[in-house]
């Protein structure tokens, strides 16, 4: 698959310029300050896949293994790693003398507790566990992993950032067990310090972090933190955020509208990147509870709409959105499909008030929860819930902040239908858009299985054709409703240099001139 993935990542590369000029060396020190969209919700990383999670907490939480700039999985805290018993069994040998923030050392303790608490709490830890029988600690520093059946994704699930498999001292795993994690103890190249709601969440070089020795490579490779503090400053107004870099307040901003690109190309001392693809934004059909359980009621949602305008809303510029039918994006050919796409972009009204009046429907309100922090979330639902009411639903839109809005989709019983995206992915696998134990609980016993077969099997042909599979049962049975790709704008300072335009978004590596 690598040809492929290369040409991935060329894409990316295009989209994404690097800052830094060959004459600059990077120096140490400064307070980098970066406008966020708004507050994370917790600062646990087992436990959500708020996007803003992971894009704090990976400063200070590390993974056994992380992608390299190919979508590779490339090792981080593991040195080195074997795989024996026909593919079921992995050992894992750990970095002598990584040191965690509170000064201990990480042990095969630390990794055999935090796996198990990811097992269970995590959206891809739920899925990569049903496949897992067991994990312990051979010695100090050597992991096994025993597998029911041999994995062509384990190391891709175990590198994944968003909602990732952190490793924390084991006595604040075990302590916290299922509830959210009270400290914020990692081996990352920053540490926290503090949170102050509505304020920031202030992050320190750690003095003792130990670095991998290979070059840096994407997230991979060796991490170096410059920086003397890292700020993430919640400033839910893009506008906001905007004139914050712009005169110099801020160092980064993320989420900008598109519409600013012309203009930001222009302004001096600021650089734009573009984030091609970020993901594909999305209504999450509540399949647990109320109204959307019915699949005709479901069937009828996505026969209402019409893409473009809904996406035209959310970014105006053709250049930050694309209207299209697969769940893997264009720039991955290894997994794009267009299976299932005649239930996609439908723009058939009177088919969706057929479905209507064949499940009974009388005008129930559809509880829509959306957010202004993603401005495009809340200008898809605007133009969305126009189209709907036009073939009959009646649509109730409860806007709210990002933190309660993922807080909420948790309980079923007060929602229908909730605004996200599903950001970029490699591994389809463990994608969360057709996952059955995240919000939205989409169960359906043909569709896991495939998933499952998805998840094990590693000849690359057979696999994109399992993936076709899911793919269509996505579309039949509207596990969820895709409206579009959706590609972000950022700027940053021009003093900010060693910093590349990623839906991840790091700072290590990354130092300020001034």
């Amino acid at each position: 698959m690598r040809p492929a993935v290369l040409a991935l990542a060329v894409v990316l590369a295009l989209a994404a310029p690097e800052v830094v000029q060959p004459s600059e060396q990077p120096r140490t020190g400064g307070v980098l300050r970066a406008a966020m969209i708004g507050e994370p919700p917790t600062l646990d990383l087992h436990t959500t896949t708020a996007v803003i999670v992971q894009q704090i907490t990976w400063h200070i939480y590390e993974t056994l293994f992380t992608y390299d700039r190919q979508y590779n999985a490339v090792p981080m805290l593991v040195d080195a790693h074997t795989v024996t018993d026909n593919g079921r069994t992995y050992l894992f040998k750990l970095r002598h003398g990584v040191k965690f923030h509170n000064g201990k050392e990480l042990t095969s303790a630390d990794v055999v507790a935090s796996l198990k608490r990811w097992g269970r709490l995590a959206t891809p830890g739920k899925a990569a566990w049903r496949n897992v029988e067991g994990v312990e600690a051979k010695d100090p520093y050597t992991v096994a992993m025993y597998l029911k059946e041999p994995s062509g994704s384990l190391l891709q699930v175990l590198a994944r950032p968003n909602n990732g498999a952190a490793i924390y001292p084991k006595e604040i795993a075990d302590g916290a067990g299922d509830q959210p994690i009270k400290e914020y103890i990692g081996t990352g190249p920053y540490r926290f310090v503090e949170h102050k709601p509505d304020r920031h969440i202030r992050l320190a070089r750690f003095k003792d972090y130990v670095a991998r020795t290979d070059p840096p490579n994407g997230p991979g490779g060796k991490r170096v933190a410059y920086l003397d503090e890292i700020l993430f400053v919640p400033v839910p107004d893009v506008a906001v955020r905007l004139a914050g870099v712009e005169t110099g307040e801020y160092h980064y901003g993320q989420q900008i509208k598109p519409d600013q690109y012309e203009r930001v190309k222009t302004v001096r001392d600021i650089v734009p990147g573009i984030i091609k693809p970020a993901g594909w934004t999305t209504a999450v059909l509540n399949h647990k509870q109320g109204l959307m359980t019915d699949k005709r009621i479901r069937q009828a949602f996505q026969a209402a709409l019409d893409m473009e305008p809904i996406l035209a809303a959310g970014w105006g510029n053709k250049t930050f959105y694309r209207v299209d039918p697969s769940l893997m994006h264009v720039e991955q050919p290894q997994w794009y499909t267009k299976v299932g796409e005649d239930a996609y972009n439908q723009r058939n009204p009177a088919k969706a008030q057929k479905l209507l009046k064949d499940a009974g429907y009388a005008g129930q309100p559809v509880r829509w929860i959306t957010t202004k922090e993603y401005e495009w979330m809340y200008k898809n639902a605007l133009v969305a819930r126009q189209q709907l009411e036009t073939a009959g639903f009646k649509i109730d839109l409860q806007v709210v902040d990002w933190a309660t809005l993922v807080q909420r989709r948790n309980k079923p019983e007060v929602w229908d239908v909730f605004s996200t995206a599903i950001t970029f992915n490699p591994e389809p696998a463990y994608n969360t858009g057709v996952q059955c134990n995240w919000p939205g609980w989409w169960c359906h016993e043909e569709k896991d299985r495939w998933l499952d077969a998805v998840a094990r099997e590693s000849e690359p042909r057979k696999r994109k054709v399992m993936w076709g599979k899911v793919q269509a049962i996505f579309y039949e049975d509207v596990g969820r409703v895709k409206f579009g790709d959706f590609f972000t704008l950022e700027v940053t300072r021009k003093e900010l240099h060693g910093y590349h335009p990623t839906g991840e978004m790091a700072f290590w590596n990354v130092w300020l001139s001034k």
